[in-house]
């Protein structure tokens, strides 16, 4: 199911980069998953350092990674979503 899943936001970030309502300028939708895993890469680097809760054991780097994978990538297909939806609704000057 969650491959599945993997493959229709990734279909979907593809029909929006071939979308004629968006520009290419438009397309920086493609760049909101990367600031979104951006996100996860400091919040698992300040668990590392010990700076937002306790610090991560030694080896567990990995794992904590693949643990919050699935809910990023939902995070970054809804905020991708809702970037294509206010861009598509704005009216063009």
């Amino acid at each position: 199911m969650a491959r599945a899943g993997g493959r229709l936001g990734a279909g979907g970030w593809g029909l929006a980069y071939v979308s004629r309502r968006l520009s290419r300028a438009e397309c920086a939708a493609l760049g909101v998953p990367g600031i979104v895993v951006g996100g996860l890469v400091v919040w698992l680097w300040g668990r590392f350092d010990g700076r937002w809760g306790e610090p991560l054991a030694q080896g567990r780097l990995g794992q904590e990674m693949a643990d919050g994978l699935p809910g990023i990538v939902r995070v970054a297909a809804v905020a991708s979503a809702l970037f294509l939806v206010w861009r598509m609704r704005r009216v063009p000057r």
